[in-house]
């Protein structure tokens, strides 16, 4: 079913497309394209569906998805690793959180945060070094497919620290807020 011949002009914007750029992408001329926007004339059935085909297509290619924005290389610990292997991991890659990975499938996360508070409940910083990954571990981040929007990225990690993503069941990349923020930064 084709779209009403009203949302056009819309979709076109929305894709930042001038109507001479539809025109060429589309092969339908930019005065019909013209005429269409300003309601003064309707197109046939043929030409309206190349213009919608070519605007799904265009929306498609500027989306921006999980796999633009996730790191391919993910650090990560096991349950079974110490405290002292993730401190040393955070310190050298400079990251704030670590995916806890057994068998290829998340787990958990220690982030700085379950360090610190583990480190104000023992008697010596040694012994939490000794300990197991397992101990201090927190709920898992979760796992988005690399077709994820960006927009649907941004919004979950207003609630999560990072993002798992994947491509059938395997893990691909991760995905941190400041992932996010270095994008803002390189934007031009």
């Amino acid at each position: 079913m084709i779209p009403s011949i009203s949302e056009i002009k819309i979709r076109r914007k929305t894709a930042g497309l001038t109507q001479a750029e539809l025109a060429k992408a589309s092969g339908v001329s930019q005065s019909l394209i013209a005429k269409i926007e300003s309601g003064k004339t309707e197109p046939s059935f043929e030409k309206a569906k190349r213009l919608f085909d070519t605007l799904d297509k265009a929306h498609g290619e500027n989306v921006v998805t999980a796999s633009d924005l996730m790191r391919r290389h993910v650090f990560y610990v096991s349950p079974k690793d110490s405290v002292k292997k993730v401190v040393l991991l955070m310190e050298k890659r400079a990251i704030s959180q670590v995916p806890v990975i057994d068998r290829e499938k998340p787990v958990g996360t220690v982030t700085e945060k379950s360090i610190l508070s583990k480190l104000g409940r023992v008697s010596d910083a040694v012994d939490l070094g000794k300990m197991s990954v397992s101990e201090i571990v927190e709920e898992a981040m979760p796992l988005i497919q690399e077709t994820t929007p960006a927009q649907i990225v941004s919004t979950m990690l207003t609630f999560q620290n990072g993002l798992l993503v994947g491509k059938r069941g395997k893990i691909t990349g991760i995905i941190t807020k400041s992932d996010l923020l270095k994008i803002v930064s390189k934007a031009k």
